[in-house]
């Protein structure tokens, strides 16, 4: 049986190859992980958008809000307060069918800084991870023991990022440095 396995995995390459592939399947385990909690992350906010627009449209309808004086605007706010709201539910809802479109480019294994890419920086000797988000950055995610913050390529953090590779420096340009400890 030992010898079996033995020959397998000379057969896929030697131990340093299966050694690879078994890492290469647990970053995107973890990765599937970080893209999902940032899936529901974006669907409880848009449970609580929704649920704000509602609440907003019902008070702009509601027989007590009804204007007392020609200055009293109540309803007339809580109208674009709920036409804001619904806006920003239209977003959210964009957001999650760009994510479900682009789940299989999110998820796989980088070298570089790219769209999907989970990044470990260090700065000041701290070390701070972020998931590289087509959508949604500033979100902080928690996976596992792992607090994961979303940066899109737009932010000052995504453009110093994008196309570096593990070992590089870089810089913000607020003047704080940093180096690229991990991709994934």
């Amino acid at each position: 049986m030992v010898h079996e396995a033995a020959i397998r995995i000379q057969e896929k390459g030697g131990v340093k190859s299966v050694v690879k592939r078994v890492s290469q399947l647990c970053n995107s385990f973890m990765k599937e992980q970080v893209f999902n909690a940032l899936c529901d992350a974006l669907r409880k906010q848009l449970d609580a958008t929704r649920a704000a627009q509602h609440d907003a449209a019902s008070y702009a309808t509601d027989e007590e809000s009804r204007a007392e004086s020609q200055w009293d605007t109540q309803a007339t706010e809580a109208s674009y307060l709920a036409a804001g709201q619904a806006h920003h539910a239209q977003q959210l809802v964009e957001y999650m069918d760009d994510l479900d479109r682009l789940r299989e480019e999110m998820v796989i294994d980088r070298d570089h800084v790219a769209a999907g890419a989970l990044v470990t920086c260090q700065f000041d000797g701290e070390r701070e991870h972020y998931y590289v988000a087509p959508v949604d950055g500033g979100e902080s995610l928690l996976v596992g023991e792992m607090e994961i913050t979303t940066i899109t390529l737009q932010s000052p953090l995504g453009h110093a990022l994008l196309g570096k590779s593990t070992g590089d420096p870089f810089l913000l340009p607020n003047g704080r440095a940093g180096q690229i400890m991990e991709i994934q």
